[in-house]
């Protein structure tokens, strides 16, 4: 078809789909009619690859003459073999890397923080975002040892700037260095997940030279307990020693509860900041003996089984506490300054130890009384990350039930009398 208005606009529209109608120079310039548009193209190969140009809408594009030159031009770039579709990748690649070259770490971590757990329990069921405590860590650590760098681009983090402050960090607090690298690594990959380009933003992460040159701090985990004679004695104190001090009620039984339960501080007191509530209640059932916590670490909700004594505290407890809140007092406040409580238990027993300790000395108890790996997982709420456990699948889901007769076990040695 000639290349003139009057031609053009004699072209029906179809009622449905496209046709195309070709004019005659240059090869390729032609018409795409739609059922609401008409538009100048361009469609030829390119390095033995189909391509098509969008020139331009015909309503737009009035001058004629200006579309066919555009057409001219397109095939001149086709005849050099510019693939147009190529050249439209490399400048969105090249947009991005611009893009991401400007990209702070501070914004990095902020995007890391935000986004949603690519690991772990509840990862692959829908969007899972990172646990409040989770975000402020990262924000916390990020900020206290990458603070001059935060407006750093992240490009221009190079291996021997992290060689050099993690082992600024490390001559302190091993286990910080190593934490602070971990959040970096994982800020600075999660840049290469979201970019939209095909080749790595930051070609080699620079966290990588740790591993590499094996320069990883050596820590090694805290192992503070209660040995098993001194139990008896540290039992003694917390029943004996508080009374009389605010909250001392709700702090003895408290203590007692996380030492037979293996409980975690924030399952029992909740943490406000991050938005946990104290244990209520509503999850505590004197009638079946069982005390679920909510929300826990690893995601989901734990049922555990009660031994007949701490049954029987909390059923004291319920008699005096609140209606709401478990280690509440009568106003229903609930206090996890454990402080002048851990001290004075240290003064008359000789024992200064942590809630966590106490977590450690329960799941130590049990291994001694040969409580089956198995059991003492569930006991603790770990979860396993070994999925071919052949065992495991033989043995099945161990329920409430089965906790029953080894926690009454861990609690009978637990409360056992002082020996003289």
């Amino acid at each position: 078809m000639e290349l003139s208005k009057k031609a053009i606009e004699a072209v029906p529209h179809p009622a449905a789909g496209q046709k195309f109608i070709w004019f005659d120079t240059p090869r390729g310039f032609g018409l795409r009619v739609t059922p609401t548009a008409k538009t100048f193209i361009f469609d030829a190969r390119v390095n033995g690859k189909k391509r098509r140009v969008t020139i331009g809408r015909v309503d737009v594009f009035t001058d004629l003459k200006r579309a066919r030159a555009e057409a001219t031009r397109q095939a001149d770039a086709f005849n050099r073999g510019i693939d147009p579709a190529a050249e439209k990748a490399r400048k969105k690649e090249a947009d991005a890397r611009k893009d991401a070259a400007a990209l702070t770490l501070v914004d990095a971590i902020k995007s890391y923080a935000d986004a949603p757990k690519k690991k772990g329990s509840g990862y692959g069921s829908g969007v899972k975002l990172k646990k409040a405590r989770t975000i402020r860590d990262i924000h916390t650590v990020t900020n206290r040892h990458f603070g001059d760098w935060m407006d750093k681009a992240v490009t221009e983090i190079t291996g021997g700037m992290v060689k050099e402050r993690h082992a600024k960090i490390a001559a302190d607090a091993p286990t910080q260095a190593n934490l602070a690298m971990r959040y970096l690594r994982a800020a600075l990959n999660h840049v290469n997940d979201e970019s939209d380009t095909d080749t790595p933003i930051i070609a080699t992460n620079p966290v990588d030279r740790l591993k590499r040159l094996n320069q990883w701090a050596d820590t090694k985990p805290k192992k503070g307990r209660l040995e098993r004679n001194d139990i008896p004695v540290w039992v003694n104190a917390v029943q004996t020693e508080l009374l009389g001090l605010k909250h001392g009620a709700e702090h003895r039984d408290a203590l007692i509860f996380i030492l037979l339960t293996g409980a975690r501080l924030a399952e029992v007191f909740g943490n406000e900041q991050d938005g946990y509530p104290a244990l209520k209640w509503s999850d505590v059932d004197l009638k079946r003996r069982t005390v679920t916590f909510r929300d826990t670490k690893n995601r989901s909700d734990h049922e555990t089984a009660l031994g007949t004594e701490l049954t029987a505290i909390l059923a004291s407890r319920k008699v005096l506490s609140s209606s709401d809140y478990v280690f509440g007092d009568k106003d229903d406040k609930v206090s996890s300054d454990l402080r002048t409580a851990f001290a004075r238990i240290k003064q008359a027993s000789g024992f200064r130890v942590t809630a966590h300790d106490l977590r450690r000395t329960f799941a130590a108890v049990a291994n001694t009384l040969d409580i089956s790996a198995y059991k003492l997982k569930r006991l603790l709420n770990h979860i396993s990350g070994n999925t071919s456990d052949v065992t495991a699948g033989y043995i099945g889901e161990i329920t409430t039930d089965d906790l029953r007769e080894p926690m009454q076990r861990i609690e009978d040695f637990m409360l056992r009398k002082i020996e003289t």
